[in-house]
Parts: C-alpha cells; structure tokens; sequence
C-alpha cells in the first residue's frame, strides 16, 4: 500500500504529462494566435506537476519530476513520429526541456502553497 501511494504521484505526472503533450501535438488544445511567437500552451504542463505534487506523500518535487523525465524519451519519440517532423531536434529538445521546466514549477508551487497553508503562523 505504502509503495503504490509513494510512486502514486510519479505515475500520475507521467501520464499526465504525456496526455497534454499528445494533445497538443494533435492539435486538440488551441494554443495561441502564431503572431505573438508565444507558446501559450506550455502552461498547461503545470497541471502534470501540480497534480503529481498532491499525490505524492513526502518527495512533492522530485516525484513528478521523475515522472516527467520518464517519459521524456517517449516525448521526443512521439515529437519525430507526428506531423510535426519539419522541427529540428534542438527545437523538439528544447520544446521539451521548457515543459518540463513548467512541470516542476508546477511542483514547486503547488510545494510553497501547501506549506504555507499548513505551517503554523508565528
């Protein structure tokens, strides 16, 4: 029980980070307007950490961190297999490293909200 509650918030960044990639890969999430050369859909990869940081009992940041490093090769594997083969590898790559950046941000301040809730005041 203590193992799978452990590796509960590894699992769920893991999947969920593929699931937001995929769907933006696909096209199914709208990101923004191509004009403002902002990728406005990266924001969404905070979701993989904020969730995988609530499930995950004592390592808030480095669990989904793992999770999300995990399926880095799967990715980059779905990156070059979908239609989106015109990039470079160092756009992919660095499209990647962003993501996971805003995972562990995600993890991170999903981490500060929590403790600053429950730790007691002065």
């Amino acid at each position: 029980m203590t193992i799978n509650r452990i590796r509960a918030g590894t699992i769920s960044s893991a999947v969920l980070f593929l699931v937001v990639f995929a769907s933006q890969e696909s096209g199914f999430v709208v990101e923004s307007a191509k004009q403002h050369g902002a990728a406005l859909g990266l924001l969404l990869f905070l979701l993989p950490g904020i969730i995988g940081s609530l499930l995950s009992p004592e390592h808030k940041i480095m669990g989904p961190l793992a999770g999300v490093l995990l399926m880095f090769p799967v990715c980059l594997l779905l990156f070059n297999l979908g239609a989106s083969s015109h990039y470079t590898l160092w756009y992919q790559f660095t499209y990647l490293l962003s993501a996971v950046f805003w995972c562990a941000f995600g993890a991170l301040g999903c981490y500060f909200v929590v403790e600053m809730f429950t730790r007691p005041l002065l």
